[in-house]
This record gives C-alpha cells, structure tokens and sequence, in this order.
C-alpha cells in the first residue's frame, strides 16, 4: 500500500495590525505596516536636514483630525480597519465625536483627491490619567464610524469570527495602496537610541502651515539626555523623544498627533511615537520633540478596541 506523503507546511502567516501576547487579535484583516505605493525598497538614506514634502502614499497610515470650520486640528494614524490613535490634548474641549472627522489617504490638505477617503467618528477614548499639566499620559483611541476598506488578503476566518465582529459574512477588504495601517510595536519593543525614524504630518513651516504631507528624519534620543534639555518639565516613560542633528532647523514636519515610525529590515513600519509636545524643530535652544510612548500604551490600546469592538458595540 502507497505511502500517503505528509501535508504541505502551512503558509506563513501575515503580519496582521493589532497583536496581543499569545497570539493576533483579530481586529484587522489588513497587513500592517506595507507601502506599496512606493514599493517594498527602503527608504532614501540620505540624512534629512529639516524634511521635505513626501511622496504620495508613502506613508499610507497618516490620516487628517478635522473639525468643522477649523478644517485640520491634528494628525492621526490608522491602525486597524475602524481604529486611529492621536494624542488626548488634540481632544480638550472637544470630545464629542459629532464634531470630528477623520480623512485618510491625504497628501494634500487643499485638493484631497480621488484616493483619500473621509470617515465619521463613532467614538474618541481619552487616556484616563491624561494629565494637561505636565502632558503625560497623551493619548487617544479613535472609533472610526465605518471599516477602512481595502483589498482580500486572502484569509478566511470563516463566518463565526465574522458574526463576533458584527459583519456580514459578505463583506470583503478592500484595500487601497494609499491607506493602510500601520503596526503597533510589540510589548517591550523600543528604538534604541541613537536610531533613526521619520516624522510625518503638516506641521507648520515658518509661520505658514504647507498643504502638502511633510517627512522628516529624525534621531532617538534617550530620556536621560532628553530631560536634560527640559529643567521645567518631567520625561516619564510615557514618553519618547527624538529631534534632528541639525543646530537648527527652519521647517518643522510634526503634527500633534502624527507618528513617529520605524522601519525594520524587511520594509516593514512601526508605530513607536505620537507627536505630543516641546519642539519637532530640534535646536540646541529648544530641545527636541517629546512622543507619547506608543509601546509603553499598546495594551491599553488593544483593551480598549476589544471593550469597543465586543463589549458595547
């Protein structure tokens, strides 16, 4: 009697947006951290010495906080198909979900174009020990009122997984080149100082905001040597820093809220920084800018998308 040969391996699994220890948290069908608008090469390795006006898609998780009139208050990232992190203080005063929006797939503020795509807010989440004073604990999750679509991967997690989450069993991805999310780091994961990441957002330059999506290199820098630029203010773990080599600088990329991303070997971005305060112009005078600690949050992250997804939804 023939031998049955052994099953093929199974196929490795992608990298999905949100995990938790033991195992994904099936929260996103979409594989995070890609930029295939611009490609799987790395990114240019010239040092940036005060940024420049990005490529469009190359940063396909940044998205645009807007408000009624006020058009852009902040900067965003997606990370899952109905969820985006900002900071807490972008929300002060303002935490109704009615009155925001969230734009993503944006290059230019001022002609959105046919790739961006703009969704309601179902919901905003403030850390609850944010503290205004001294800037700690910034950060919030925001509940976007429809899935980003996108395109299949390909997985099927069969109709159960989609009745938990609350979807029709016809419903697919659909993915675009120009949004995506990014991934969360995992627990523990930090940049090391010394190395380098990019700033993204539409900051201001000069006395002028640009409409077009600003990127920036920027140096970790490790929190002992970053409270020795602040004599007024604490640097907790809550927080990351990072500015430039340059002296000065006269362009300045950081939004509030926008991220601060690391790229690994493979092509691959992490979200380990929001922009939350001192100076994304790094100078002697000023000091660099100060991040909310995405890895130091990312439980609570997950907690509360699971509380949202499964709990009150």
């Amino acid at each position: 009697q023939p031998l049955t040969p052994p099953p093929p391996p199974p196929p490795p699994q992608p990298r999905l947006s949100l995990q938790e220890e033991g195992g994904l948290l099936p929260l996103c069908l979409l594989e995070c951290g890609l930029r295939p608008a611009v490609g799987m090469y790395s990114h240019r390795k010239k040092r940036i010495l005060g940024g420049r006006v990005s490529r469009r898609g190359a940063w396909p998780w940044q998205c645009s906080l807007q408000s009624g009139q006020s058009g852009h208050v902040c900067g965003c990232v997606l990370i899952a198909q109905r969820w985006a992190l900002t900071v807490a203080h972008c929300f002060e005063g303002r935490e109704s979900p009615e009155l925001w929006k969230v734009v993503l797939g944006l290059n230019n503020l001022d002609h959105p174009g046919g790739q961006s795509q703009t969704q309601g807010v179902r919901a905003i989440i403030v850390h609850p020990r944010y503290n205004r004073a001294v800037v700690d604990y910034d950060i919030s999750v925001v509940q976007l009122d429809s899935e980003v679509r996108g395109h299949t991967l390909g997985i099927d997690y069969g109709p159960q997984w989609t009745a938990l989450m609350g979807l029709s069993w016809r419903w697919q991805v659909e993915e675009t080149p120009f949004v995506r999310p990014v991934c969360l780091p995992q627990l523990g994961q930090t940049p090391s100082p010394d190395s380098y990441c990019y700033i993204t957002g539409w900051g201001h330059m000069g006395n002028r905001m640009p409409f077009k999506l600003q990127e920036g290199e920027v140096r970790i820098i490790s929190l002992t040597q970053c409270q020795s630029y602040f004599d007024m203010k604490t640097i907790t773990p809550r927080m990351l820093c990072a500015g430039y080599d340059a002296g000065t600088v006269d362009s300045c990329m950081g939004d509030s809220g926008g991220p601060l991303v690391c790229e690994d070997g493979g092509g691959r971005w992490t979200l380990f920084g929001l922009t939350s305060w001192g100076s994304v112009c790094f100078s002697k005078v000023l000091g660099p800018g100060v991040y909310s600690n995405v890895t130091h949050f990312t439980p609570w992250i997950q907690q509360q998308i699971y509380i949202h997804t499964y709990l009150t939804d």
